[in-house]
């Protein structure tokens, strides 16, 4: 049985291969191999089979380089939409925040590690925004997620932030 397409994509090199997609809207293997270089070639060429078994991408075109087949992939947004539903959001949400929770409590049990030398934070902030202001925020902060690509380069090491919009609190006096 597949696994499902979510928890595919849960995988934090899956989750870079997939924004490397995102950011090009479409990308050749190659192209993803040299903007996710700290991860060995082959290691990506298998999450990516993973990614086009799952129908996360998919491949758009096939040329010959060299004696070799390289692929153009995309993220096939018809397959994603299927699943991303409101029926199934409350699922996803858990498996992200167990996904998240994992991961810091993997790192605060390691005995060895250096307690404040990788920057790890978690924050909670109420921002009173009207709509308006709140879709400028977002802007705002795609730009920034651009800016600083996710390409690795010198001195940079893949730093996994999360950022969550939860609904605004009904007012109990209305």
């Amino acid at each position: 049985m597949p696994k499902d397409i979510f928890d595919v994509m849960l995988n934090p090199t899956r989750l870079r291969i997939i924004q490397a997609i995102v950011y090009h809207g479409r990308t050749t293997t190659n192209e993803i191999c040299e903007s996710i270089s700290d991860v060995p070639r082959a290691t990506l060429y298998r999450h990516i089979s993973v990614l086009i078994d799952a129908n996360v991408i998919t491949v758009i075109d096939e040329k010959k380089v060299r004696g070799s087949v390289e692929r153009t992939l995309s993220i096939n947004a018809v397959e994603l939409n299927k699943h991303n539903t409101t029926e199934n959001m409350s699922q996803q949400m858990l498996r992200t925040f167990l996904y998240i929770y994992a991961k810091f409590e993997k790192y605060l049990n390691n005995k060895s590690r250096t307690s404040g030398t990788n920057l790890i934070f978690f924050n909670n902030t109420i921002m009173p925004m009207n709509d308006q202001e709140f879709e400028q925020f977002l802007t705002e902060l795609t730009s920034l997620f651009v800016k600083y690509r996710f390409e690795m380069a010198d001195g940079r090491k893949p730093r996994d932030i999360s950022i969550i919009s939860a609904p605004p609190e009904e007012d109990k006096d209305e």
